[in-house]
């Protein structure tokens, strides 16, 4: 046996040794067994899709694709959708030349090759364990046998627990909207403020909802809840679907990797604008918003900035409506 693979049955050993002495709960064994795929298959990402009705769902991510944490394929056209279907394990060598996969998400998350595992749970498959690399023909037969045992881990270990259960899989996702929450939000700034010191801007657009408090007044808590489920529909819709968060009460986050300060401004104003002129409350809703730009590792003077300028924003919009109210 090559060093190398007793290093990886080495790992796995330790991996499983280490579930099996903890009380680590099903989200955590499987943020582990992501990154265990990930270190002993050398690849660039590793993550676990699971299927949510015609769509496969990021709902574990590592490395590379943190970024992209509750990003949806259709299954249909992808290969972990495929691989679900065939029960089987299935690997593209390059992507850039294999029609099983969506090749539009390949680009966006740089996976030049790959290797989908089905995952079982309660003798169904529901979901996929998946590594990529940037690179084509980045994986061997090795590495195809490595994730095999660590989903074979996944289904000893959690065989008694509901692992699929939307508690586990939501940890990171607001129920009221759909959208991902402020725990998500903290652990994507990181990771793109780091890809800005390598690669360019990143911009931050924090959200606040205009007259919300009054809805809750007038119409009732459950017309608020409405509110805020529409606005994450909007949100939902944008080219920016990926990257807006609920990050508490009404307050909404968007991060624009690779975004100007001015081009983040044209594309919050755009958001805004389609809040302004959905009716939203009886027609009692608006947004105000604050943008912070930086290329540097600093993610809390990128909220400060963008908070300053959403703070500025409110105190215009409230001089303006102090003065109507004097006018009339």
């Amino acid at each position: 046996m090559s060093s190398d693979r007793s290093a990886q049955l080495r790992a796995i050993i330790r991996t499983q040794t280490e579930i099996a002495a903890s009380d680590l709960d099903p989200a955590t064994i499987m943020q582990l067994i992501a990154e265990r795929a990930q270190e002993l298959t050398r690849a660039s990402a590793g993550l676990i899709e699971l299927l949510e009705d015609d769509e496969m769902v990021y709902s574990v991510t590592t490395g590379e694709a943190t970024p992209f944490l509750g990003m949806r394929l259709k299954a249909a056209a992808s290969l972990s959708g495929l691989c679900i279907r065939e029960e089987r394990v299935l690997r593209s060598d390059d992507t850039s030349d294999d029609p099983r996969v969506d090749g539009e998400a390949c680009k966006r998350v740089s996976a030049g090759s790959m290797i989908c595992v089905p995952l079982a749970h309660q003798g169904e498959t529901v979901g996929v364990l998946k590594v990529y690399a940037p690179e084509a023909e980045h994986f061997d037969d090795g590495d195809v046998e490595t994730l095999e045992l660590l989903t074979d881990l996944i289904a000893a270990h959690l065989s008694h627990a509901n692992l699929f259960e939307a508690e586990a899989r939501e940890s990171r996702r607001d129920a009221l909207t759909g959208l991902p929450n402020r725990r998500a939000f903290e652990e994507r700034l990181p990771v793109e403020m780091a890809r800005a010191a390598r690669s360019g801007p990143v911009s931050l657009c924090l959200l606040d909802l205009d007259g919300f408090k009054g809805v809750n007044d007038r119409l009732g808590h459950p017309a608020g809840d409405e509110v805020l489920r529409q606005v994450g529909q909007i949100l939902e819709g944008s080219r920016m679907a990926d990257d807006c968060f609920r990050i508490g009460g009404d307050e909404f986050a968007i991060l624009m990797p690779g975004t100007s300060e001015e081009e983040a401004a044209v594309a919050a104003t755009r958001i805004v604008d389609e809040i302004r002129g959905g009716a939203l409350g009886a027609g009692g809703i608006g947004a105000s918003f604050g943008i912070g730009t930086s290329v540097d590792r600093d993610g809390e003077a990128l909220t400060a900035a963008a908070d300053q300028q959403l703070l500025a924003a409110k105190d215009t919009l409230y001089s303006r409506s102090n003065s109507w109210d004097q006018s009339t």
